[in-house]
């Protein structure tokens, strides 16, 4: 045995770099934000099917994502959990497209609104979200830039988040 040998042995594997720790971290707490809601939804496909509103393609279309939610969302909770970063940015990528599908049957049917509050919130959630995530599922399918894939996908969660946060306060100041 040389003596090179025996000092390569004698080095330990590296840690998983720190920096990525964040990243694992704001996906968990992303994922598991998700699943609440998508587990919330749920009873929705359990009770009656009238309350899913709209018959034909745009019905299945919303009765689809109530029912990949929760999976999608567990599926990208478990992934980070155990460390494989790039699947669950692509699973969370998903689901920020199925979110972006869930939403075109009410554009087909009502047009687009941009009265009042919904003049900021609508072209986010049409236009920028979908962009966001499947740009986020395509750096995460290329291995490439994995903390802005995991910014990009954070934040149609974040932003929802915030939202609920903000009618919180509005209903606590103002009443309902």
């Amino acid at each position: 045995m040389t003596s090179a040998t025996t000092l390569n042995d004698a080095v330990p594997a590296p840690a998983r770099a720190p920096r990525l720790l964040g990243l694992y971290l704001l996906l968990i707490l992303i994922a598991a934000i998700e699943a609440f809601e998508g587990l919330s939804h749920a009873p929705m496909l359990f009770g009656d099917m009238s309350e899913i509103p709209g018959p034909g393609l745009g019905g299945a279309i919303i009765k689809a994502y109530v029912a990949s939610h929760p999976l999608l969302a567990l599926a990208a909770l478990a992934l980070a959990t155990v460390g494989r970063l790039r699947y669950a940015i692509m699973a969370l990528g998903a689901l920020v497209l199925m979110n972006w599908l869930n939403y075109l049957p009410s554009v087909v049917r009502h047009g687009l609104d941009f009265g009042g509050l919904s003049a900021f919130r609508t072209p986010v959630q049409i236009i920028a979200f979908p962009l966001m995530g499947a740009c986020a599922f395509a750096l995460a399918a290329r291995k490439a830039r994995l903390g802005l894939a995991a910014l990009l996908v954070s934040i149609p969660t974040l932003f929802d988040v915030l939202a609920m946060i903000a009618v919180g306060i509005s209903v606590l100041l103002y009443g309902f």
